[in-house]
């Protein structure tokens, strides 16, 4: 009888083994399709502050993202407003820049940054010019949250 058992037990053991070496399939058709990737950054605009920032945005910080988009380095950039608030320290703005992937988001290439460092300087004058705009704008709000979000498409079920 504990032979029996025995040969049970490294039976169910040689099955289990064998069942995790098998490779899960591969859907044919998968789920989503996954498509850009965006950094969605929460602003809270300073008390009072609402026409400077505006001022800021429409003067420095529209400009610079509609070159980049030109130049094919960003896909797109939104703006957008929440009409409520949960309460002090909340979000009033999320701006919204999008980039085809995450290496394009994140990616150090040094040719790309001197792209960004070109456009900038370009808008500014001068890197000194282009600190003080970056003062400026911290004290017209504070960065609530920054979030990376990635779109995808549910694709429909193959029949």
């Amino acid at each position: 009888m504990k032979r029996v058992y025995l040969t049970i037990l490294f039976a169910c053991i040689f099955a289990i083994g064998a069942q995790a070496q098998t490779p899960t399939p591969t859907p044919s058709d998968p789920a989503t399709t996954q498509g850009n990737v965006s950094r969605v950054t929460y602003l809270d605009v300073k008390t009072g502050k609402g026409t400077e920032f505006s001022n800021f945005m429409r003067t420095n910080n529209m400009p610079l993202l509609a070159e980049q988009k030109r130049q094919g380095l960003i896909v797109d950039y939104k703006y957008f407003g929440k009409p409520t608030t949960d309460g002090p320290g909340d979000w009033d703005v999320a701006v919204m820049i999008t980039y085809r992937s995450y290496a394009e988001m994140i990616d150090a290439n040094p040719e790309r940054g001197a792209k960004f460092d070109a456009i900038s300087l370009k808008h500014y004058g001068s890197a000194e010019a282009r600190t003080k705009a970056g003062d400026l704008i911290d004290e017209l709000r504070t960065v609530v949250s920054s979030h990376i979000i990635r779109e995808f498409t549910i694709n429909p079920m193959k029949k």
